[in-house]
């Protein structure tokens, strides 16, 4: 059994805390899987678009399931014991989240680039078959450096068994071994470059082209739906990189106080989830108009 240490919480601040975290996270689950099932069941939203923001969705539902019931039960119960296999799941779990929300991300930063820098070929270029086939890519790439990651940090013998964070992850498992882990150091900071590099890159050079593309439009129409349906993309791709960062950057400052460097890594990842179906369902103007139409419905057919 390992020792997941958690937060250190006075004992009458555990009911609000508990209260605070059922309630962000049924904020994640409500605004997430109505935002899924609108996409699922609104045929005028089977589009590339929502079919790539529906993989992101099920990126932030995957990522903050393995942490908040965690979470929420560690600090009403004070168990802090976690088997090695829940504690793999868990960080298998969270690192899928932070890498396939990345891939997608860039998935969805090439997707706009042809729709708004090709608009003649984007229904030939993106059909359903490519937009599934990226999806899967997507996450096919996630899911093998993870498991190599995973791979090289389980074969490495344990002589610890505390975890000082609120949740698993790569980092914390292979720090639990007593030999040499420069192996795992240096591919997991592989792993980082690679993906960060390649999401940084991508949406760079598209958003540039969309940049450039829109500086030359002379509809003042679609160049505004153009911005506007990009600022939404950037707004949670730049939401999800500064949590992360912040995350990062908290982990190299060893004067950083441990609840502080708790804090910044369960806010990579509960951030985001709570906040990108705010950001889309208030910047999407079609996710807007079946919301209203739902709401318009229920009452006047009362």
């Amino acid at each position: 059994m390992l020792i997941l240490e958690g937060f250190s919480i006075l004992p009458e601040l555990r009911v609000p805390v508990f209260i605070l975290s059922l309630v962000v996270y049924s904020v994640i689950l409500a605004g997430n899987l109505t935002l899924l099932f609108a996409i699922v069941f609104h045929r005028q939203l089977h589009t590339p678009m929502y079919t790539l923001l529906s993989n992101m969705i099920i990126c932030d539902l995957i990522g903050s399931t393995a942490l908040m019931p965690r979470l929420m039960y560690g600090v009403m119960t004070e168990v802090k014991q976690i088997s090695i296999y829940a504690c793999v799941i868990q960080a298998f779990c969270i690192h899928s989240y932070g890498s396939a929300t990345q891939l997608i991300l860039t998935v969805m930063a090439i997707d706009r680039y042809f729709a708004i820098c090709n608009p003649l070929r984007y229904h030939a270029i993106m059909t359903t078959k490519t937009t599934v086939k990226l999806c899967l890519l997507a996450w096919g790439v996630a899911f093998v450096l993870l498991f190599i990651l995973f791979f090289l940090t389980l074969r490495l013998p344990r002589c610890r068994s505390l975890i000082v964070h609120v949740y698993c992850f790569n980092g914390s498992l292979y720090l639990l071994s007593c030999v040499d882990t420069t192996v795992n150091n240096m591919y997991g900071l592989f792993v980082t470059y690679f993906l960060s590099t390649v999401s940084f890159s991508a949406i760079a050079f598209t958003y540039t082209k969309i940049l450039i593309t829109c500086l030359f439009k002379t509809e003042n129409n679609s160049k505004s739906k153009a911005i506007h349906t990009c600022s939404t993309h950037l707004s949670v791709y730049f939401l999800f990189e500064i949590t992360a960062l912040f995350s990062i950057i908290a982990l190299r400052f060893p004067n950083v106080s441990p609840n502080a460097i708790k804090a910044m890594g369960t806010l990579m990842v509960v951030l985001p989830p709570v906040a990108n179906p705010i950001i889309y369902g208030l910047n999407t103007k079609e996710i807007r108009n079946i919301f209203t139409k739902c709401i318009k419905n229920r009452i006047f057919n009362r």
